[in-house]
C-alpha cells in the first residue's frame, strides 16, 4: 500500500523555497535514497521496489525493479537506480545497464561511466566501452566517490576499510585506513583535501585524502552512522 511513508524535505526550487518544509506522501515502505537533479527534481528509492519521481508533490512511479531500490542518482540529466535486486537501471524506461551478484548499496558517475558499491563485494564500472569490475575488499562494498577528474576512486565497505582505486588500469592504489568495523557512509572533499566517513560502531571521523592523517573525530553515541551530507558551504 502506497501512502504510508511521508518523506520531509527542505524547500527546493521547484516547489517554492518561501514554504520552507513540505511533505512528500505515497512510498509503501522507507526511504532508503534520495536524489535531487539541478532542476530541483527529486528522485526517491524505496523498499516498496519503486522509484519516485516528483516534479511536484504528485509522483510518477517507476516500476522496474523486482526488490528493493537502495539508490538514486542523477548524472547529465538521467536518472539511475540500483538496489536489492542486483541491477542498475536507467530511466526513463529502466534498462539494466549493469548487474551485480549481489545487492547493490550505492552509485557515483564521472563522464560516461557510473559506478556502482555492491555487496558482491565488487566495484561495477559501467560505460558505454563496457564493463569492469574492482575487485579487493573482503566482504560488501557500502559506498564509493570519485575524484574530480575522475581518475581516482575511494570506496568503503563492510570490511571497515577504505580504499583507494585507479579508474584507468582498475587496480587498488592502496587501503588508507581500516577502522575494524564496517564503514557506511563516506564523504571526499577534494578541494579541501579531506574524506569524512562514518561507521557502524558510530565512529565519525574526517582523514587527509592522501596521507590518511587524522584530522578530526566527530564520534559521539556508538550507533551505526546510516547517512552523511556536506553542505553547501563545505562544512560536514
Amino acid at each position: 500500500m502506497r501512502g504510508l511513508i511521508a518523506l520531509i524535505c527542505a524547500s527546493l526550487p521547484s516547489l517554492g523555497a518561501a514554504e520552507g518544509f513540505f511533505t512528500l506522501k505515497g512510498h509503501g515502505g522507507p526511504i532508503m535514497g534520495i536524489a535531487v537533479s539541478p532542476q530541483g527534481r527529486i528522485a526517491t528509492a524505496s523498499f516498496d521496489n519503486s522509484v519516485g519521481l516528483w516534479d511536484g508533490l504528485i509522483p510518477v512511479w517507476l516500476e522496474g525493479h523486482e526488490a528493493a531500490v537502495n539508490a538514486v542518482l542523477w548524472h547529465d540529466g538521467v536518472l539511475y537506480s540500483a538496489g536489492d535486486d542486483f541491477t542498475i537501471r536507467r530511466w526513463p524506461g529502466g534498462a539494466v545497464i549493469g548487474r551485480h551478484k549481489g545487492k547493490v548499496t550505492e552509485l557515483a558517475a564521472h563522464g560516461q561511466t557510473i559506478a556502482s558499491a555492491s555487496w558482491d563485494g565488487t566495484i561495477g564500472l559501467w560505460s558505454p566501452e563496457g564493463a569492469r569490475s574492482l575487485s579487493g575488499h573482503q566482504s560488501g562494498v557500502n559506498d564509493l566517490a570519485f575524484s574530480a577528474d575522475g581518475t581516482r576512486l575511494y570506496s568503503a565497505g563492510t570490511d571497515g576499510s577504505l580504499r583507494l582505486w585507479d579508474v584507468a588500469t582498475g587496480t587498488e592504489t592502496r587501503q588508507l585506513l581500516n577502522n575494524g568495523f564496517g564503514i557506511n557512509e563516506l564523504i571526499l572533499n577534494e578541494d579541501a583535501g579531506w574524506i569524512a566517513y562514518g561507521a557502524i560502531d558510530g565512529v565519525t571521523r574526517v582523514i587527509d585524502a592522501d596521507t590518511a592523517r587524522p584530522i578530526a573525530d566527530f564520534t559521539l553515541e556508538r550507533r551505526p552512522i546510516l547517512a552523511m551530507a556536506l553542505s553547501p558551504d563545505a562544512g560536514l
